[in-house]
């Protein structure tokens, strides 16, 4: 896997197909939205699949059934992690629908994810997430107390025909470039208001490992050292 340069394009057209389930709105994934897995070539944070070693994944898109307050731990998918919970607070509930939501304050989220196996940094951490009405204090989003390296809203419709009616559909993501690896991967994130439908969040982590150019000259330098250490060697065996 390879990590690319990050940049950031409002409106990302996708070519994925669907992963998360989408009965309570759009597919995230689907083209013409904003959502990308991490092996899509438009994914400039990304270069590596799902699964991959050195990596880890966790999705939740339905909140039905948990409880202010106590960690969720009901994710719809996830891959190289040990545990992965999402949290909101009292106030904001789990609607039919499957969406976080609250009348009277603003919702406070965090996603807590241990992977499997530990990072050794540097690495990049990539979250999406989608909201309908009141958007996200983008200003506050942090991982384990560090704003992202880069961040947009990736896709926005401010006419989606939800079952409240007409709402503000956003996708937005969030990219960290860390040089070093916490044990566990907290997010924090708050709407600016009341009436906020959260739908779903995504949260990828890897490892970077060296680009082709980079293991060229890893190859070259360990052959370089080899020849010194040999030449060293017959050095050594002849003095006398």
């Amino acid at each position: 896997m390879k990590l690319k340069s990050i940049s950031l394009i409002a409106g990302l057209l996708l070519a994925a197909p669907a992963l998360a389930d989408i009965a309570n709105g759009p597919d995230p994934y689907a083209a013409g939205f904003g959502f990308d897995k991490p092996s899509d070539a438009t994914a400039a944070w990304g270069g590596w699949a799902r699964g991959d070693a050195g990596t880890a994944y966790a999705e939740w898109d339905n909140f039905v059934g948990g409880m202010p307050g106590t960690p969720y731990s009901s994710v719809y998918d996830s891959s190289g992690v040990s545990s992965a919970t999402f949290t909101w607070n009292a106030g904001t509930f789990g609607a039919t629908s499957g969406n976080l939501y609250s009348f009277t304050g603003s919702q406070i989220f965090d996603i807590d994810v241990t992977p499997a196996v530990a990072f050794n940094g540097p690495l990049t951490v990539a979250l999406q997430f989608e909201t309908w009405g009141t958007v996200m204090d983008y200003g506050n989003i942090q991982l384990n107390g560090i704003a992202p390296t880069s961040a947009g809203v990736t896709y926005t419709d401010p006419d989606f025909s939800s079952s409240m009616g007409p709402v503000e559909l956003n996708h937005y993501l969030a990219v960290w470039n860390l040089n070093a690896a916490p044990t566990v991967f907290h997010i924090d994130m708050q709407s600016i208001g009341p009436h906020q439908s959260f739908t779903q969040a995504v949260l990828d982590i890897a490892a970077p490992v060296p680009e082709p150019g980079e293991w060229a000259m890893l190859l070259t330098g360990l052959g370089l050292m080899g020849t010194i250490i040999r030449r060293r060697s017959v050095g050594n065996n002849t003095q006398v």
